[in-house]
């Protein structure tokens, strides 16, 4: 007789399950990841569910993938051994973000929605060991939104900066970065390669010129600008060297209890006292892209905020629950990783609202308009912690 702890580990287990897209085991089987084998053989996987179990557990946890075989076995659901645990996670990448995209809905970044923009969200994330005083590691990825597929995925050790540069950025390609990458030589990197990008505007690191080479004050922008939930826009140059990459500076002021929100995240993010010029600053989405037509001020503004339902928003919500341990360092790993803990967290969503969760539907981005909650970055977790 099974104890009242597994009972409820399978009930949790099963409205996971039944957030999956139809299908999700036949998929499986589909992909070649498992195979109906007569079980004379002795193979020990008939059935995609006992690893997706496993695997969706350790992105969700901080346990080590010896720890999740350990805990497998012990409850009675899979006895295998780390090793080949970490070989499934290798070759289950493409499994999991299938899975995702029939969930969100990716076929919404599509290129031909988006002047044939084939469109890319890049970030990283640092993760520190259990005892660590400091940074272990920093993972840097870029995902293609209208397949979840991996562009880049890379692993360094704490010394591995976050630049734009890192990413080899191809023609055709529209990038969605945050601050982080904002300075002269990363929005060069991207345009030089024949790409073009949308990134969140740092005043401190991104000095932006008129035609007239004279600097963009962009607080006298934003203290001119009155109105609420209404896109503005001007021309803008990004001069690196002799050379002047356009572009368009983007601007929006949030509604007013989204502003509120966004002036005490300000101070609770400030290393010291707030001033002034920070506070109001932080009731505006400003961001700087190299499209200089084919999308509108609100296009582009959308597109940047939508990357946050479909990324992890790792610097704050730290993927669930803990970002403690890796599985290790390879790339085809992390990537496996990095689509699992999506999933959850689509997964998650689903769970905290009932309109979504019975019956399961896919989240479709074509209803984001100019979504602020998205735009303030709030993680999509918020609903259900």
């Amino acid at each position: 007789m099974k104890n009242e702890a597994t009972i409820d580990a399978n009930t949790d287990w099963e409205m996971i399950t039944a957030q999956l897209p139809p299908g999700w085991r036949e998929l499986a089987v589909e992909m070649g990841l498992v195979r109906d084998q007569p079980r004379q053989l002795g193979a020990k996987i008939h059935d995609i569910e006992p690893i997706l179990r496993l695997v969706l557990y350790q992105a969700g946890n901080s346990d080590s993938l010896r720890a999740t075989v350990a805990r497998a076995a012990a409850i009675g659901l899979l006895s295998l051994s780390h090793v080949a645990l970490h070989k499934w996670m290798k070759k289950l990448g493409a499994y999991l973000a299938e899975l995702l995209c029939q969930m969100v809905a990716t076929a919404t970044f599509a290129a031909e929605r988006w002047h044939g923009f084939d469109v890319i969200a890049g970030d990283a994330t640092t993760v520190q060991r259990p005892g660590s005083k400091g940074t272990t590691a920093r993972v840097h990825y870029a995902l293609r939104l209208a397949d979840l597929s991996a562009r880049h995925i890379e692993i360094t050790d704490e010394h591995g900066g976050e630049t734009a540069r890192r990413f080899s950025a191809e023609p055709g390609e529209l990038w969605l970065l945050d601050r982080v990458y904002a300075n002269p030589p990363g929005v060069s990197s991207i345009h030089d390669r024949g790409a073009d990008l949308i990134v969140r505007v740092n005043r401190a690191t991104l000095p932006l010129y008129k035609r007239n080479e004279k600097r963009i004050d962009i607080m006298s922008q934003l203290q001119t600008t009155r109105d609420r939930e209404r896109t503005h826009e001007c021309r803008a140059f990004v001069h690196v060297g002799d050379r002047k990459i356009p572009g368009r500076l983007i601007w929006v002021r949030l509604p007013e209890n989204k502003a509120a929100q966004a002036r005490k995240r300000a101070e609770r993010e400030s290393e010291g006292p707030c001033d002034a010029d920070t506070l109001f600053a932080a009731e505006f989405v400003v961001v700087f892209t190299t499209v200089v037509q084919g999308l509108t001020a609100k296009q582009v503004l959308t597109l940047y905020g939508a990357r946050w339902q479909v990324e992890v928003d790792f610097k704050r919500s730290k993927s669930i629950r803990e970002l403690d341990t890796l599985p290790n360092f390879r790339p085809e790993t992390i990537y496996s990783w990095i689509c699992a803990k999506l999933l959850l967290q689509a997964v998650a969503v689903r769970i905290a609202s009932p309109a979504l969760a019975f019956p399961p539907r896919a989240i479709d981005l074509r209803d984001v308009d100019l979504d602020f909650e998205i735009l303030t970055q709030t993680p999509l977790l918020a609903a259900a912690s």
